[in-house]
C-alpha cells in the first residue's frame, strides 16, 4: 500500500478551494500532493493547492485531464463539476491506474440523475417521496400543463429538466406584476413566463410541478460505490445555516445513493410540503457550494472520501450533533497587471 498519493481536483463550482483546504487541514495532508485545475485563473486555488493548472472548459477537458494525470503520475482525479463529460472515459483512466470520481458510476446513472424528469420517475418506481411533474417542450404543452396543475395545486413552479439546482427555477404566480421577476428572480407572473417561453428559438425542456411551501434542506454526502461514508444535513436561514449529523432524510439518502451508484461528494435536496412530509427535489452529483459548513460538526466529508478511496487512516474529532454556522466572505488578492 502506498503512503503518498498525487491527487487532482478538477474544476468545481465555488467550493473547489474549500475542498483543498479541508484536505490540507486533515491528517491526510502528509500523504497527499494536491494538483488542481480550473478553466479560469483562480488565485485562491494557486494559493492553497500544491500545483495549479488552467484547464479547457469542462465539457472539453476529459482528454486533457487524462494526459495531465499520466504526465504527473496522478492516482486519483476528483471532478467537482459536470462529471458526466469525464465519466465517458472511465475505462481509459482505469487503464492507467487512475481512480476517477465523478459523482456517479456509469454514463447511464449520470443521465438518470441529471435528467430531472427521469430521476423523478425512478424515485416514484422506488416508492420514494418524489414530486409529481409533467415534462413540456413546446408552448402549447407548457400552457396546458400549467392550467392542469393550477387546477390541482394551490402553488406551482417550473424547473428545467437539465441544469444546476436553482438555475432557471421559478414559482409561477398569476397575481404578481411582470416587474417582480427583476426584483425576485425565483417568482414570475404565469402569463409572462408563457409569453417568454413562446419566444424561444429552441424550446427548453421544462418541468411543471407543484411548489412545496415547507422548509428545505440540503444533505451533503461522501459516498463510495453506492455506500454512504458520512453525511450532514444543512438547513438554510436568512443569515446562517444549521448543520445536523442526524436527520429524517438520511434514510431516504441511503436508498438513493445505493440505487444511483453515487460515488464522490454529492448533494441531495429535499423540501417539506405543508404537512411537514419531506420530498426529494434532486441529486446533484457534485459538492454543493456550502458543503464546507458541515466541517463544524466535526465531520470532514472530503477527507472521509479520500481516506476511503486511498485506504488511508483519517483521524476524527469530536462530533457536534447540531451547529449553527455563519458564512463569512474572504477576499483574495489577484496579480496586478500593468
Amino acid at each position: 500500500m502506498k503512503s503518498h498519493y498525487n491527487i487532482w481536483i478538477a474544476e468545481s463550482y465555488s467550493c473547489q478551494n474549500d475542498i483543498i483546504q479541508l484536505l490540507k487541514r486533515s491528517n491526510l495532508t502528509d500523504h497527499l500532493t494536491i494538483f488542481c485545475s480550473h478553466s479560469k485563473q483562480r488565485p485562491e486555488l494557486k494559493l492553497h493547492a500544491d500545483h495549479f493548472f488552467q484547464q479547457p472548459p469542462v465539457e472539453d477537458s476529459a482528454t486533457w485531464l487524462l494526459e495531465q494525470c499520466k504526465v504527473h503520475a496522478i492516482q486519483l482525479l476528483f471532478c467537482g463539476k459536470h462529471g458526466q463529460f469525464i465519466e465517458k472515459f472511465r475505462e481509459e483512466f482505469a487503464r492507467h491506474d487512475i481512480q476517477l470520481i465523478t459523482g456517479a458510476i456509469g454514463v447511464t446513472q449520470q443521465e438518470n440523475i441529471n435528467n430531472k424528469f427521469l430521476f423523478g420517475q425512478i424515485c416514484e418506481s422506488l416508492n420514494l417521496p418524489n414530486i409529481p411533474a409533467t415534462k413540456v417542450d413546446n408552448p402549447v404543452g407548457l400552457k396546458q400543463a400549467i392550467e392542469e396543475y393550477q387546477q390541482k395545486y394551490s402553488h406551482i413552479c417550473a424547473k428545467p429538466v437539465y441544469g444546476v439546482y436553482g438555475s432557471g427555477f421559478v414559482q409561477l404566480l398569476n397575481d404578481v406584476s411582470y416587474f417582480k421577476q427583476f426584483q425576485l428572480n425565483t417568482q414570475c407572473n404565469t402569463q409572462q413566463f408563457i409569453e417568454a417561453y413562446a419566444q424561444l428559438d429552441q424550446p427548453i425542456e421544462y418541468l411543471i410541478m407543484p411548489f412545496l411551501t415547507g422548509q428545505e434542506c440540503s444533505v451533503d454526502i461522501a459516498c463510495s460505490h453506492g455506500e454512504i461514508l458520512a453525511l450532514v444535513t444543512r438547513i438554510k436561514f436568512k443569515f446562517y445555516q444549521e448543520c445536523y449529523i442526524e436527520h429524517p432524510c438520511h434514510e431516504i439518502c441511503k436508498v438513493l445513493v445505493q440505487h444511483f451508484q453515487c460515488d464522490g461528494l454529492i448533494n441531495v435536496q429535499f423540501k417539506q410540503n405543508n404537512q411537514g412530509v419531506w420530498h426529494i427535489l434532486e441529486i446533484n452529483p457534485r459538492p454543493a457550494g456550502g458543503f464546507a459548513y458541515t466541517q463544524h460538526t466535526g465531520i470532514n466529508l472530503i477527507a472521509e472520501l479520500m481516506a476511503k478511496k486511498l485506504q488511508l487512516v483519517l483521524q476524527h474529532t469530536e462530533l457536534l450533533p447540531v451547529v449553527q454556522v455563519l458564512p463569512i466572505t474572504q477576499s483574495i488578492k489577484m496579480d496586478c497587471k500593468h
